[in-house]
């Protein structure tokens, strides 16, 4: 009876555990080239940028950057919005932008996966 208890404690651990691995986001920072590119596809100095980098494709190719309320000086740039950035012939290029997205909108432009990662919500 111990036995049984013990392999449906571990089988319950492995559940739990793959589900939190199955449902956490994979984007990352970037690297400082990277911020400073991706912010300046809005016009946006790096420091006032929150830029993050999507890892669902081997080489680093989608992104997303927004404001981020970090200085004063960056406050005249303020925006509320979400701006979905792709990488194609070595550049960062802007797809799509927005505060609120239709999924089926979304989905036209940037892989489902690729908007989950970046944290990007649709309706």
């Amino acid at each position: 009876m111990a036995t049984m208890r013990r392999i449906a404690a571990i089988a319950l651990a492995l559940v739990a555990t793959f589900s939190v691995v199955g449902v956490a986001s994979a984007d990352r920072k970037p690297t400082l080239k990277e911020r400073v590119q991706i912010a300046s596809v809005i016009h946006l100095p790096a420091k006032c940028a929150r830029v993050s980098v999507s890892t669902e494709s081997k080489k680093p190719k989608w992104g997303s950057v927004s404001f981020r309320p970090a200085l004063s000086v960056c406050d005249p740039l303020a925006s509320n919005g979400v701006t979905v950035v792709k990488k194609t012939s070595g550049r960062w290029r802007f797809i799509t932008a927005g505060s609120s997205f239709v999924c089926a909108d979304l989905y036209a432009m940037v892989p489902r996966a690729v908007a989950r990662d970046l944290g990007i919500k649709c309706r």
